[in-house]
């Protein structure tokens, strides 16, 4: 059995005036045991609550926000690549008392290797937060006067990724490469930002949910013809959807993505690697 623990600390401020920006404290430990299953887990604390100067998109750093202090936890198994079968597993769960804010993710990605040539590998990841703030828009009452609206809200994430690889020889390989993704912002309710960066209560009524989908396909073709140069051939179809309200079943947010336009486009790159002292020595001759 191998084992390593690593026990970190990291203090963040603003490069300007040094303002103090988060305090992170992380355990982590990884374990290979003789079976070549590697396991991971780790816990990351912030004692303090972080100040972000950043979300109010203020363009002054002057309304900065107060994030909860939090404790996020993660883990991941994976087992032995050297078989045909082999699978990665990771899950997570974080908590932040402040807004009551909650959260977990989890992934799993089989992969299976038919031979030396054709593999297959599939990732299955989603991300779920509850109670999450995030700003919303600047609500403009007048030119001295702005607030600054968050959200109280959801978001959803899920992401499927297909891909496939295959070698013909140590110079030419071929990889197809699936990918569907889903993106969801439910705003439960909106708040204020005050002068001490905390939200409260107001008034402020507006659609801003979000439900984005995105379905990529690529296909590339590597060419390895001389040493240290490369032709690459790729092949690429995008559709992007968003609108501002939710569509909670998969399949409905698949077909309305295909009665899209997509968008088309391959690329052709040729990377040639030339000796300098080699052409040097030739012309000397």
């Amino acid at each position: 059995i191998k084992s390593e623990v690593f026990l970190n600390t990291n203090r963040k401020t603003l490069f300007t005036d040094q303002k103090f920006v988060d305090l992170e404290i992380e355990l982590e430990s990884k374990f290979t045991l003789k079976n070549y299953t590697t396991i991971f887990a780790s816990i990351d604390i912030n004692p303090f609550e972080k100040i972000d100067y950043y979300e109010a998109r203020s363009n002054n750093l002057l309304k900065p926000v107060n994030r909860s202090k939090s404790i996020r936890t993660r883990s991941w198994i994976s087992s032995d690549y050297r078989k045909k079968l082999a699978v990665d597993f990771s899950f997570g769960y974080n908590i932040s008392p402040l807004y009551k804010e909650y959260g977990y993710h989890w992934r799993i990605s089989p992969r299976y290797r038919f031979n030396d040539k054709l593999s297959i590998k599939y990732i299955l990841s989603t991300r779920n937060k509850f109670n999450d703030i995030g700003f919303v828009t600047h609500d403009s009452l007048s030119l001295n006067n702005i607030n600054y609206i968050f959200a109280i809200r959801n978001t959803n994430m899920i992401t499927n990724v297909l891909t496939a690889n295959y070698i013909y020889n140590n110079k030419i390989d071929l990889s197809v490469k699936l990918r569907y993704h889903l993106d969801q912002v439910e705003n439960k309710n909106f708040k204020n930002l005050d002068d001490n960066g905390y939200l409260i209560e107001n008034q402020y009524f507006g659609i801003h949910d979000v439900n984005y989908t995105t379905w990529t396909s690529d296909i590339a073709f590597n060419w390895r013809f001389a040493p240290g140069s490369q032709l690459s051939l790729v092949w690429k179809d995008a559709i992007d959807n968003e609108v501002n309200y939710l569509t909670n079943h998969w399949i409905e947010n698949l077909e309305n993505s295909f009665n899209l336009n997509k968008q088309s486009s391959i690329s052709l790159k040729i990377i040639y690697y030339l000796d300098y002292l080699y052409l040097q020595n030739d012309k000397s001759k």
